[in-house]
């Protein structure tokens, strides 16, 4: 699989912000936002949280575009997660419950108790298979938002 997005490596920026927005698809346009990461941060930052936000692709894209935009800027990341409209999927919201679960322990960012609530809330409207599919992550944000709430 790797070999065959070798190609995305020598695309010209524009193509691969052609992909990412028009997603061909899950590993091409996860290749072309990698690809674009290590040329442009900012434009990176700008078309995942509008993949993000306005709900674009799979969850299991949604939750790559996460990861990768999440180390640019944390807080915009988040940002967006709240202010987006759809309900968030459960792999995306694996990942988002992990990534802030490790923030709050790491560094005690102030993350907004509204964005707190909204995970906990989207969580506990899963079914119970989706819940235990995510079970270990939701158990640890939990314990650190409880740990930070005690501090």
């Amino acid at each position: 699989m790797e070999d065959e997005l070798e190609y995305i490596k020598r695309l010209e920026t524009s193509k691969l912000i052609e992909i990412i927005q028009d997603i061909f698809g899950f590993e091409e346009t996860s290749a072309a936002l990698l690809e674009l990461y290590n040329r442009d941060i900012n434009k990176t930052l700008e078309l995942g949280i509008d993949i993000l936000e306005n709900n674009k692709g799979d969850d299991y894209l949604q939750a790559t575009v996460f990861d990768i935009i999440y180390d640019i800027n944390p807080m915009k990341t988040l940002d967006c997660i709240y202010k987006r409209k759809a309900d968030i999927g459960v792999v995306l919201l694996g990942d988002i419950m992990s990534e802030v679960s490790i923030e709050i322990k790491k560094t005690n960012i102030q993350i907004p108790d509204e964005l707190l609530n909204l995970l906990l809330e989207r969580y506990h409207n899963l079914d119970e298979y989706e819940q235990n599919k995510i079970i270990d992550d939701f158990r640890k944000f939990e314990e650190n938002i409880n740990a930070r709430s005690r501090s």
